[in-house]
């Protein structure tokens, strides 16, 4: 189990030409655990948002259309997924809700799941799928580390080889 608080201090400070802009502070804080049953691992996590800053939108624009979504200053997250060996590989399945609570409601909910399997030590095939359900404006979009997205679904599959 991890306990996690981030304090988020988002001031601009003041330049030559600009004057400084002073932003209230914003908290992140995450519980999160997993547990091994040998057969089946577990894994969820509960985050709570609060103030400027502390919920950023990859994609400043809505990809669905209408107006751009509004990054939310109080949420809370919830994760929950699992793992588990298959067919000398591994199953990954996890859903995420987002609770938009400020007056915009902009909530979410995405599902995924992948499989890994491995060719050596050092190197797996993968493949994944993911799929965003948006609420009253929301623009979330599924993205990986590389990419933000561009819409509510992908499907992913590579190689990858750890040096």
């Amino acid at each position: 189990m991890r306990l996690g608080y981030l304090n988020r201090n988002s001031d601009v400070a003041p330049t030559a030409t600009t004057a400084g802009v002073h932003h209230p502070i914003g908290t992140n804080t995450i519980l999160a655990a997993n547990y091994d049953f040998q057969v089946i691992k577990l894994f969820a996590a509960y985050e709570v948002d609060h103030g400027y800053n502390v919920g950023t939108l990859p994609n400043t624009s809505n990809p669905y259309g209408g107006v751009a979504p509004t990054p939310s200053t109080d949420a809370r997250e919830l994760l929950a997924g699992f793992t588990m060996p298959v067919w000398h590989g591994t199953l990954i399945a996890s859903h995420i809700h987002k609770d938009d609570r400020t007056r915009y409601h902009q909530d979410a909910r995405q599902n995924a799941i992948a499989y890994v399997y491995p060719l050596s030590k050092r190197s797996n095939l993968y493949t994944a799928y993911a799929r965003i359900s948006n609420r009253n404006g929301a623009g979330y979009t599924v993205g990986n580390n590389g990419e933000v997205g561009t819409g509510d679904g992908a499907f992913n599959l590579g190689v990858r080889h750890t040096f």
